[in-house]
């Protein structure tokens, strides 16, 4: 554990780069998101964090700091033996050792398709690495792509 956290620590606590846009609080940060998660059905994830707030790396000294990512990316659900594709849309919010998220999306198989919202809130370390707990909201109820109401995931957000 001591080592987890030293490994993290030495890694937030690279020197911050000074840039000519530095008012720009809002830029690429050249990341991705990996994650996967079980409670009936899997659930595979993978998106580009497309940008995030503050962009740059604050160090050691801004691990309490509040966090933002916007990632876009792709996921993969088995669902009663079939396979389901999806396109997802996602915003984290990050701080220390707690992180929500608010993801939107779209799911379909040759025979169906599914627009769910997902909120999670989860433990967090620093917004590296999160456990989130999930809840899916279906849109089409009258589709036949139906997901699990829950989900328990683990997220890594691996950054440049």
């Amino acid at each position: 554990m001591i080592f987890l956290f030293v490994s993290i620590w030495s890694w937030n606590s690279y020197a911050q780069l000074t840039t000519n846009d530095s008012l720009n609080l809002w830029k690429n940060i050249d990341g991705f998101r990996v994650g996967g998660g079980y409670y009936n059905h899997l659930e595979l994830e993978a998106s580009v964090l497309i940008s995030s707030y503050p962009e740059q790396e604050q160090g050691f000294g801004g691990m309490g700091m509040l966090i933002e990512y916007v990632g876009a990316g792709l996921e993969y659900l088995l669902i009663d033996d079939k396979h389901v594709f999806g396109a997802k849309l996602s915003y984290e919010n990050s701080l220390m050792f707690f992180s929500g998220q608010l993801a939107t999306d779209f799911l379909f198989t040759d025979q169906s398709k599914q627009i769910r919202i997902m909120p999670k809130i989860g433990l967090s370390l620093f917004g590296r690495a999160t456990l989130y707990y999930g809840w899916n909201i279906q849109l089409l109820k009258e589709s036949d792509l139906q997901t699990q109401n829950h989900v328990v995931s683990f997220q890594m957000n691996i950054l440049d």
